[in-house]
């Protein structure tokens, strides 16, 4: 990239008549060319940090799965872990592990994607109803059999809330259950989906007293921040943001 420094002046005001082409050539604008210098920031303890460019494609000869966590080491957005619940027609409950919830407004509005292939999605549609559970990492074993599952789904009609070692228990406002061992749940109805994205419509909330009572130390689940498939981190403190005069 180039910083073109203009050392141009105009010798005619804006409000005064052009000059034709051929006149203008005199006028024509001089550029020196420079090359933008190496931008380094200090961060923390006078430590220095230089800035790289990332490939956005992984390399072709990595396997599926090599080129999946290519991609998640290179991911340094962080995201929640959840469990989205859902029933069918029939009233048959399902869970699956979602890594990509988005905040559209706080106790309004949330949004995720999901395969058009999933029982999520195709319960979605049916129904119209959904539940975002919150889980915490005393209960991340769970948390991961029920991510397996979601790959490898159940057959039509078994509880793979129940299957994944979870309690359903009955939500406030909609039918899909809420999972008695997260520690939060957002119930939800359909306000809008486009492919493969859904934007639910909070309808109610509950939380585990604990919760606000702030006497509860149980540590909810992220995953990115260049963290690879096999791992994942906590949300484990909290800090005040510092005052700042202008």
């Amino acid at each position: 990239m180039l910083n073109r420094t203009n050392i141009f002046e105009c010798p005619f005001s804006c409000n005064a008549k052009l000059p034709s082409w051929r006149e203008s050539k005199r006028y024509l604008p001089i550029y020196s060319i420079k090359q933008i210098p190496e931008v380094k920031f200090k961060t923390g303890e006078g430590v220095m940090a230089k800035k790289i460019s990332l490939p956005s494609q992984a390399p072709e000869e990595l396997s599926d799965e090599q080129a999946k966590n290519w991609y998640r080491e290179r991911n340094f957005i962080t995201c929640p872990v959840v469990l989205i619940t859902t029933i069918n027609r029939l009233g048959t409950p399902n869970a699956a592990v979602k890594t990509n919830l988005m905040t559209v407004s706080s106790m309004t509005s949330y949004a995720f994607c999901c395969s058009p292939e999933h029982h999520t999605y195709q319960n979605i549609m049916e129904t119209e109803e959904f539940v975002i559970n919150i889980p915490t990492e005393d209960i991340v074993s769970e948390v991961l059999k029920a991510a397996t599952i979601t790959t490898n789904p159940s057959p039509p009609g078994v509880n793979e809330i129940e299957r994944a070692g979870l309690t359903p228990i009955p939500s406030e406002k909609v039918r899909p259950p809420r999972v008695k061992e997260c520690a939060a749940h957002y119930e939800c109805l359909l306000d809008w989906y486009k492919d493969c994205l859904i934007v639910g419509k909070v309808v109610a909330v509950s939380v585990d007293k604990s919760l606000m009572d702030r006497t509860d130390d149980r540590k909810m689940i992220i995953v990115g921040g260049g963290r690879t498939l096999d791992s994942y981190g906590i949300v484990a403190e909290t800090g005040n943001w510092p005052k700042i005069v202008l």
